[in-house]
């Protein structure tokens, strides 16, 4: 098409049986316009694609139908669509019946045979199903199934991700360490599945606790948890981690009564809940580290873990942050 020659781009394109056969085969959109930027003409499968009826746009400005609008704007990409494996083009998200749909496109100069430019063909792929796929296939090798966090590889990840970052522009930075008190013992008493109900409360808690978009949640391993906060220091992320032991405190307590009925192997509700059954009280126990400019990830994790253990040592302390007495 780069080749083709049109001297009167309406006529010579609206005449020309083959060129019109050769766009109205094609998968994608295809919309030629004058230098003028109207529209002269668009493929069959156009209007499907934009779901809607293009005829009122013929020999007008292409700026006037809202998918052109939007994509002659400047657009920030999502960083977890933009970086995906497979490398899609995206150059325009555009709204459909109230849905994101995920747009390539192709701009291609059409020449006179003097070598002028007499207008443009835009060839436009919606590839909303390949992106909503590699989105789903990515989250399911990110994500710990039982929780619904993600897992401890992606923690791995981003940690060093958000490490780097601090010490570039010297940003705040915090992460928690969350081990359930108890779990074992839960888990050999009321069996498996009731332990797994605690990991999916337990998430749930994490996921409800941090701020959208910004903080994130992970499944560390077995009973221990993570949670990165960028742009926060250490005192301040008790916040979240006391929000993180409400939701958790409140769920389990309506959670444990569907889980346990008393007399079950000599155990009730209050085993589980009593302060004063310290050896069998399910809990959670939270460390926290904060970003010190030149501390490697590693460290960081180090100090978040042994600051939870602190925290699980203590009688009445339930969030510790290391190096505080």
């Amino acid at each position: 098409m780069v080749g083709a020659e049109f001297n009167d781009l309406e006529h010579d394109l609206l005449e020309n049986i083959e060129i019109k056969n050769l766009l109205n085969s094609l998968d994608e959109g295809a919309f030629v316009i004058d230098k003028a930027d109207n529209l002269v003409f668009y493929n069959d499968t156009a209007p499907l694609i934009m779901k809607t009826n293009l005829e009122e746009f013929l020999n007008k400005n292409i700026r006037l139908i809202h998918y052109f609008e939007n994509l002659f704007k400047e657009q920030v990409i999502p960083a977890h669509i933009r970086d995906l494996a497979s490398g899609y083009k995206i150059s325009n998200i555009y709204k459909i019946e109230e849905q994101n749909h995920y747009f390539e496109n192709e701009r291609i100069e059409l020449y006179s045979s003097s070598g002028e430019i007499k207008g443009t063909l835009y060839l436009v792929r919606d590839i909303t199903k390949e992106i909503l796929l590699e989105i789903s296939l990515s989250n399911e090798i990110k994500l710990d199934s039982l929780s619904n966090l993600y897992n401890s590889r992606f923690f791995y990840e981003e940690i060093e991700k958000e490490v780097s970052r601090c010490s570039r522009y010297g940003y705040d930075l915090s992460i928690l360490f969350i081990d359930i008190n108890n779990f074992k013992f839960f888990n050999d008493a009321l069996g498996h599945k009731a332990g797994d109900e605690v990991i999916r409360l337990t998430g749930e808690s994490l996921k409800k606790a941090v701020r959208k978009n910004v903080d994130s949640a992970y499944r560390y391993g077995g009973d221990e948890f993570t949670v990165i906060l960028p742009n926060t220091p250490a005192k301040r992320s008790t916040i979240v981690a006391n929000r993180i032991l409400s939701n958790f405190q409140n769920a389990f307590k309506e959670k444990l009564k569907t889980l346990i009925s008393v007399g079950a192997d000599g155990l009730s509700l209050d085993n589980f809940m009593l302060d004063d059954c310290k050896s069998k009280k399910i809990g959670l126990s939270i460390g926290i580290a904060g970003y010190q400019i030149g501390k490697p990830a590693d460290t960081l994790i180090k100090e978040a873990d042994i600051a939870m253990y602190k925290a699980k040592k203590e009688k009445e302390v339930h969030i510790c942050i290391y190096g505080e007495n």
